[in-house]
């Protein structure tokens, strides 16, 4: 979907020529993909096994688009890894700009793509990253609710 600005990942990774794995389907694929150069790799829509597996193995999330809340943004996070996002909606409520991932705080490619040469020189710790996340979980949520109630 064009608001996902995936296209602003793609144009960043052409540039810095590192691996991207873009997961999911929709109706920008075919000129999103016209656009890639071989660095980038479609894999369309996976299971949540194989969604588990790109959680694991990535080195962190690019999160280009402004969400309400951004739930692919802690998902990530629940698995330990940073978010490099953009600076607005949800991720302002998930992400902590260096400790749990990087901001960019324009929505083009050169701002992504600086976000990423700088989190290149950030080291960031999983545990600290999976602890932010909880904050997020169905029991934490039940805690809360239960204590307004």
């Amino acid at each position: 979907m064009p608001y996902k600005k995936v296209d602003l990942a793609v144009e960043a990774f052409n540039q810095l020529n590192y691996p991207l794995v873009v997961v999911g389907i929709g109706n920008e694929e075919s000129k999103l993909k016209s656009l890639s150069r071989n660095n980038i790799r479609f894999v369309g829509k996976v299971s949540d096994n194989e969604l588990a597996k790109y959680y694991k193995n990535c080195k962190a999330l690019i999160f280009p688009q402004e969400e309400d809340f951004g739930l692919v943004a802690v998902e990530a996070q629940f698995y330990g890894k940073p978010v490099i996002a953009y600076n607005a909606g949800g991720a302002l409520d998930i992400v902590i700009n260096g400790k749990t991932g990087v901001f960019f705080n324009e929505q083009n490619w050169q701002a992504l793509y600086d976000a990423v040469k700088r989190f290149e020189k950030m080291s960031f710790d999983s545990k600290i990253i999976v602890h932010n996340a909880q904050r997020f979980s169905k029991q934490n949520f039940w805690k809360k609710f239960k204590e307004v109630i």
